[in-house]
């Protein structure tokens, strides 16, 4: 094994990690030349301005390539270099024919990468210094980490999202839009609305560079940019204690408020908070075949499990009003002058937190990915997602009330007390049951009987 050489080109290399190195390299310097003329003067000193900044190559075979430019850009100008008779001296014309920086190298080593990327996946024994396994390992790393990178930014978008719309006000399309916007002008490229686990290697491996090369990621490790820790320390600044979420107005927490009307204008926003989050749980409800009634009892009990004082829909007197502020003050939902909204998160109150990705269980042992995207605005009591693959689509109700009776033992061979109703509307198939969860797997369970399950696709922390 110590004797063994990876070649590219007329290159050798000790080890396969240089090699892939050198690899990627080889592919940067073929995009390079397929856009500059390198054997002249004036496109070897454009090429070097471009790279100047940056840390393009990584590998013995980049730095030569750049040692090529450094010479090509240092010969003489036309307005101020030696005469004519010396332009084209003869041990230049030697030196560019040895150098490893050619076309036929270039082909060369395209053509071996081809092969190799092939026989890989068809007879990746028979090829001395490419370890099958060692490089799918690496390719699985190089995923993953792309997706964490990924996930970590759905999960802002959805932050922000919600700070500009229910903290801020905005419209929801303004609220997107902002959402994105500080996305895409923090990050090197938002990935917030692609759909990551269905790329291919090459589309992987392009936005890994990528990151590195803009310094996201070093050594496995990502760097958050100042204006997105600025952002999450502005919406997290108005955690209320016991209540994550974010605060109605920019007015510093203080005293509670004495004056009568103020507190009847805090109870009316409260009204409005609740008519909104009764409004979108109604609707999650509604894509099943429940009817009316059944809808508002489901509402009604999240409801109060989420506000203790449920009054959105009462007629209240302003001395009403007034009394239910204190009610509120007292539960974490008014800090001073300011109104506490919910966090959406749904792991702080202990339900799972299922996006991007998932991978959905049958009872009969199949199995299919899903992209999934929460719904739920105050997941305190439920959260609700919907499902998508391709044209098909679904809505999935996972209710944390905490009154699961079920027992069963996961996966791991742990005993688990299920954690509230489950209602999982896939491909036209309602599904109604009981769920658990023990924070890297959700399972069903139908009639006291397992039914599937949900285990997440990838589950990587930024």
């Amino acid at each position: 094994m110590a004797e063994k050489k990876w070649k590219l080109g007329d290159l050798e290399f000790d080890s396969e990690q240089e090699y892939l190195d050198a690899s990627k390299d080889l592919k940067k310097i073929k995009s390079i030349m397929e856009k500059h003329d390198i054997t002249k003067p004036a496109e070897a000193r454009a090429v070097l301005k471009e790279i100047a900044d940056n840390q393009v190559f990584v590998s013995s075979y980049g730095e030569k390539f750049v040692e090529k430019l450094e010479k090509t850009a240092a010969e003489a100008k036309p307005a101020d270099g030696p005469s004519a008779g010396h332009a084209k001296p003869a041990a230049k014309k030697k030196e560019k024919k040895v150098h490893i920086i050619t076309k036929r190298n270039i082909l060369i080593g395209m053509i071996i990468i081809a092969l190799l990327v092939a026989a890989k996946f068809v007879i990746p024994e028979v090829l001395p210094g490419l370890s099958g396994q060692e490089s799918t390992e690496k390719e699985n790393i190089h995923r993953n980490l792309v997706l964490a990178y990924a996930k970590n930014q759905v999960e802002l978008q959805t932050s922000f999202y919600n700070y500009y719309k229910n903290v801020l006000g905005e419209e929801a399309d303004a609220a997107l839009a902002d959402a994105n916007g500080q996305i895409s002008e923090a990050y090197c490229i938002n990935l917030a609305d692609e759909n990551v686990s269905k790329y291919s290697d090459e589309q992987i491996e392009e936005i890994y560079v990528k990151l590195i090369t803009a310094g996201e990621l070093v050594n496995n490790s990502f760097n958050e940019p100042q204006a997105i820790t600025d952002l999450k320390a502005t919406i997290a600044q108005a955690s209320a204690a016991g209540v994550p979420g974010s605060s109605e107005q920019q007015t510093p927490a203080g005293e509670a408020v004495t004056d009568g009307s103020s507190k009847v204008n805090l109870v009316k926003k409260m009204m409005d908070y609740q008519q909104r989050t009764a409004a979108q749980l109604a609707y999650s409800y509604g894509r099943f075949d429940f009817s009316d009634a059944e809808i508002k009892e489901y509402v009604a009990e999240d409801m109060e499990k989420t506000f203790s004082y449920v009054i959105y829909d009462m007629k209240l007197s302003d001395s009403e009003k007034e009394a239910y502020y204190d009610a509120f003050l007292e539960g974490g939902f008014f800090d001073g002058s300011t109104l506490v909204r919910l966090g959406t998160n749904p792991v702080a109150h202990n339900l799972p937190d299922l996006t991007p990705n998932i991978q959905l269980k049958h009872a009969d042992g199949s199995a299919e990915s899903l992209s999934c995207s929460q719904q739920t605005l105050a997941p305190v009591a439920s959260v609700a997602y919907e499902l998508h693959d391709g044209k098909k689509d679904g809505y999935l109700i996972l209710r944390g009330n905490g009154t699961g009776i079920g027992f069963i033992q996961d996966d791991d061979g742990n005993s688990v007390t299920t954690q509230g109703d489950y209602f999982l509307n896939w491909n036209g198939t309602i599904t109604i049951g009981e769920w658990y969860y023990n924070s890297s797997q959700i399972g069903f369970l139908v009639n006291d009987q397992r039914d599937g399950g949900i285990q997440y696709v990838y589950d990587l922390v930024y």
